[in-house]
């Protein structure tokens, strides 16, 4: 993990593409979109299932690892239209009724037909404000104040003498930090940071600065 300072605040970068915020007892995460598997079974594509089960399974560590009392979703929640009966409602409902934490899910894009009905436990927002920050999915709709967000799913380009790979990466920009996507087959981005711009690469167990 790599602790930052933000706007007087500190903040720690998760491995396992999560910001947590420990004064505010919280864990963040961005696109979590659940059902895609399901989405793309349904065109005729035979993705496994399982990531969904595994993606709260990571959250419900998070959570515990942290102390955190509070989760925040940082929008698309979900990868596509689930029809009311799926079973990813049943799955979400009882994974809820087993954390100790306050669930909060800033609604994305892709959550445009999501039935928030049939799921339990969760407050649902446009935006949030939590001083000092503002918690949007998209950047461009964040007005004012230090952002925190989703949507771009950002990945950098690292590259040796003979090999090369995406990585995942917390996006520190100047007005906000953009969160990599936490959801498993979510693909990713190529940014390039601008001047005075931070990036934080995602390794498989530890956060590491990638710019000065």
């Amino acid at each position: 993990m790599t602790d930052i300072e933000i706007q007087g605040e500190t903040l720690r970068l998760d491995h396992r593409r999560a910001l947590v915020w420990p004064r505010h007892e919280a864990v963040l995460v961005a696109d979590t979109h659940f059902g895609k598997s399901a989405v793309f079974r349904r065109e005729g594509i035979a993705l496994p299932e399982g990531s969904d089960a595994a993606d709260l399974e990571i959250l419900s560590a998070l959570l515990a690892d942290h102390g955190a009392r509070r989760l925040y979703i940082l929008g698309d929640f979900v990868h596509g239209a689930l029809p009311r009966g799926h079973a990813f409602y049943n799955r979400f409902n009882r994974w809820t009724g087993l954390q100790d934490a306050d669930i909060h899910v800033v609604l994305g894009n892709h959550d445009a037909y999501l039935d928030c009905s049939a799921l339990e436990g969760v407050h649902w927002h446009r935006e949030l404000r939590l001083a000092p920050f503002h918690l949007v999915h998209d950047p461009d709709e964040a007005r004012d104040g230090f952002f925190l967000a989703g949507h771009i799913h950002p990945v950098t380009r690292i590259s040796t003498r003979g090999d090369s790979l995406r990585m995942p990466v917390f996006w520190q920009r100047r007005a906000g930090m953009v969160l990599p996507s936490f959801g498993d087959l979510t693909g990713g981005y190529a940014i390039e940071p601008a001047r005075g711009e931070r990036l934080f690469g995602v390794g498989p167990d530890a956060v590491i600065p990638l710019t000065p």
